[in-house]
């Protein structure tokens, strides 16, 4: 009977680089290539998909996290050992999260990596995702902390995009967006103090338009 299962792609946002959560594999096939945190659904246990996923975020120690699902994928040629099917989702933590399992790497080291199974096809779906999204969405809040700067929104942003962005236009797009809340705190440090805002919306939300470059 084929299999089905559930991938993760995880990624944080730390010292200005997304990083991805894989960890080696022990057993055969591809004993010790780099997987990402997966699971089987067990039909005697999970009475749903969220049951699975919540039961796979508890196993590798993330908890509460933005989730979503990106893709099923099923072929013949996942798997040596016989056709399968996988649900891969897409997950954001903060850039402070500590896993029970695996470790981070950062995006720019996975091209010297041997990575188990199809799961560079599912990174690179979880990425596109996360790229495509971000362009019409709130959807990089979820990689900061409980509290940020509209300087470190908008820089998760140009980490995601892969551009700069124009920081009047920016700003005037967050605020038109209305899903900020300012906590009455600042930041300091070198920088003159940055007032502290919080998400104060559903965890992702939907722009009127395209998010642009600095040309914008």
């Amino acid at each position: 009977m084929p299999s089905m299962s559930l991938d993760m792609v995880v990624l944080r946002l730390h010292e200005e680089r997304l990083e991805l959560l894989l960890e080696p594999r022990q057993r055969q096939p591809f004993a010790r290539c780099w997987q990402l945190p997966a699971r089987r659904i067990d039909e005697g246990r999970d009475r749903d998909l969220d049951d699975a996923l919540q039961r796979l975020l508890a196993e590798w120690g993330l908890g509460v996290c933005y989730s979503e699902q990106v893709c099923t994928l099923g072929d013949q040629e996942r798997d040596p050992r016989g056709w399968s099917t996988t649900l891969v989702y897409l997950c954001l933590v903060g850039p402070d999260t500590v896993p029970s399992r695996g470790r981070w790497h950062p995006l720019t080291a996975l091209e010297g990596m041997s990575l188990a199974f199809d799961h560079a096809r599912l990174i690179g779906k979880g990425l596109e995702r996360l790229k495509i999204k971000s362009r019409y969405s709130t959807l990089p809040v979820q990689l900061l902390g409980a509290e940020f700067t509209l300087s470190e929104l908008q820089r998760a942003y140009e980490i995601i995009l892969q551009t700069p962005m124009n920081t009047a236009a920016f700003r005037k797009r967050i605020h038109r967006a209305n899903i900020l809340a300012d906590t009455g705190r600042k930041r300091t440090g070198k920088q003159r103090p940055a007032s502290l805002y919080r998400l104060d919306a559903p965890p992702c939300i939907l722009f009127d338009q395209l998010m642009h470059g600095a040309e914008a």
